[in-house]
């Protein structure tokens, strides 16, 4: 093999780096003064004239202009990439497929551009095709807010719409804002709509014939598949509001079936259970009003009827008892007001007539005995008098007659003992004799040396007197 020198070897490595250096010369001048060179159409039209070109000379105008329109379209371009990124990660293909290739297709007219130099209609396409993605993007949000409207919509309505409605509904929202939280709870509520819609038929069912209790239930299971179903929630709020009203209703009529058999006891505790349900209800009050009213009716008619009955037996005092009970209770009792009148002065009569019978003595009073012969006048004034009055007139007619009578009274003794008839004279001793008295309470005493005094009192009604009156002193001392 052939050894170069050192030198020859040296003069050698020199010429390549002289040649490396030129290529690279060329490849910054084709680099940098190309682009400039190539702006304008190469094929002028046929009505143009060829203008004379000066190919190794451009202006630092044109170079800075391109450099303008290529920085403005890696700029353009930046967007377009961050924008077509964002739109792909909402599947924008599903929502807006011939949309989105159009902009994609003015991206590849762009880099189409851009490869030939052509930076100005380069930039012209990029930015058509960033206005369209951004219009893309603001279709996206509609097109989620629409699914998601329309997604609510079907679950609310869901026993009157196609499940499938909701269900595409959610799966769109979540290709569009899977992060998105009301994307995430509409498909989450997707899922559970079939159980949900079968809750509520159930439910509505159970509803329409009555089962009340049964009802809520079935509505309750729904809310707690979907906590969020406002037909669902409105629904268990109505079934537990009608629940609420049938206790009522059923608690007042008890009330006032209780009522109408004069069971207060029972009706107050119905009305109360009422109350219980609905505080403050102003039908229960007038319930309780009610209840009170014909307690009082009630017991009114009672005494009325108790009152009428001393009358009719002539017990005039027990009977002014009765209604001036009554009238101190409710002082608008007419029916008590009136008849008050008409008792208490037949109770009057009635208690002056019986004090006399019950002690005709003090008749022997001029006074009294003026005041009978009064009470008998008013007795006998009395238009149809019962038979306890018609009694008394003659009780007490016989009475003031016998207040009037000497009675011839005989007296029996021992003709030892001295015998003083108080008030009236000495008698001294005797066997036996007679005196003439006026009704009234009489005391007879007798004395005897060595005896015992006695006392004997005795009384003349003006009825002779059945047997004599026996003074005189036989127990020793």
């Amino acid at each position: 093999m052939d050894r170069q020198s050192p030198i020859s070897h040296s003069k050698q490595q020199g010429k390549q780096k002289l040649v490396i250096g030129l290529l690279l010369v060329a490849v910054a001048a084709v680099v940098l003064l190309l682009p400039n060179l190539v702006s304008e159409p190469w094929i002028a039209g046929p009505s143009a004239s060829v203008p004379v070109v000066d190919k190794t000379s451009v202006s630092p105008s044109t170079v800075a202009e391109k450099t303008k329109y290529r920085q403005d379209s890696q700029a353009a371009l930046a967007q377009i990439i961050a924008t077509r990124d964002r739109l792909n990660n909402q599947s924008v293909k599903r929502w807006a497929d011939f949309e989105f290739r159009q902009a994609v297709a003015l991206i590849e007219q762009g880099d189409e551009q851009y490869g030939y130099g052509d930076y100005r209609e380069s930039l012209d396409s990029y930015q058509q095709s960033l206005a369209q993605l951004k219009n893309l993007e603001e279709l996206g949000q509609q097109t989620l807010t629409k699914a998601l409207a329309d997604g609510l919509a079907a679950i609310e309505n869901a026993a009157h719409t196609d499940i499938s409605i909701a269900t595409a509904a959610a799966s769109l929202a979540m290709a569009i804002a899977p992060d998105n939280k009301q994307s995430q709870q509409i498909e989450q509520r997707a899922a559970v709509l079939p159980e949900v819609i079968e809750q509520l038929q159930s439910a509505d069912k159970l509803l329409a014939g009555k089962q009340l209790n049964e009802a809520k239930s079935a509505y309750q299971q729904a809310l707690a598949l979907d906590p969020q179903h406002i037909l669902a929630a409105a629904a268990l709020s109505s079934t537990q509001q009608a629940i609420v009203e049938e206790r009522f209703r059923n608690a007042m009529s008890q009330g006032f079936s209780a009522l109408d058999k004069d069971n207060f006891a029972a009706a107050n505790q119905a009305f109360k259970k009422a109350g219980t349900v609905y505080a403050n209800h102003p039908s229960v009050a007038q319930a309780m009003s009610q209840v009170k009213t014909r307690q009082s009716q009630i017991l009114v008619s009672r005494q009325m009827a108790q009152a009428n009955g001393h009358e009719s037996r002539e017990q005039w005092q027990q009977a002014l008892d009765v209604y001036q009970s009554l009238l101190a209770t409710d002082p608008s009792l007419t029916a008590a007001k009136v008849r008050t009148i008409r008792v208490r002065v037949r109770a009057q009569l009635d208690s002056q007539i019986n004090k006399i019978l019950a002690d005709p003595l003090k008749l022997v009073s001029s006074s009294l005995y003026s005041s009978g012969q009064r009470l008998l006048k008013d007795a006998r004034g009395i238009a149809k008098p019962g038979p306890v009055l018609t009694q008394q007139i003659a009780d007490l007619n016989k009475t003031l007659r016998q207040s009037r009578n000497s009675i011839d009274v005989v007296l029996q003794s021992d003709s030892l003992t001295d015998v003083t008839l108080f008030r009236v004279k000495k008698l001294g001793a005797f066997k036996q004799t007679s005196v003439l008295l006026k009704p009234g309470r009489y005391i007879a005493a007798g004395k005897r040396l060595g005896y015992r005094d006695v006392r004997v009192e005795f009384t003349i009604t003006g009825e002779p007197m059945p047997d004599p009156i026996l003074v005189s002193c036989s127990e020793a001392i």
